[in-house]
């Protein structure tokens, strides 16, 4: 009798309990997850963009115009395959 009562501790209500633990966990982890992404939403500086505007965040510095020290290239030689 005593085996019975612990079969049926394992098998039905264990899980039951497991399931119920488990199902409060994610349900508080996704519910603090979501209000995080609230809070960096409203954080977060929000602009409109029109639809096909370009933003360009970095514009790097010239360092000098490689066209001046441009000497022409190498030649090669090359035959024309038919």
């Amino acid at each position: 009798m005593k085996t019975l009562i612990i079969l049926a501790f394992i098998f039905y209500i264990l899980p039951k309990l497991i399931k119920w633990a488990l199902k409060g966990y994610i349900a508080t982890k996704v519910n603090q997850v979501q209000q995080d992404m609230r809070h960096q939403q409203k954080n977060q500086p929000t602009q409109q963009k029109r639809e096909g505007q370009i933003d360009v965040d970095f514009i790097p510095q010239k360092k000098g115009n490689k066209t001046e020290n441009f000497g022409g290239g190498e030649y090669v030689d090359y035959e024309e395959v038919k």
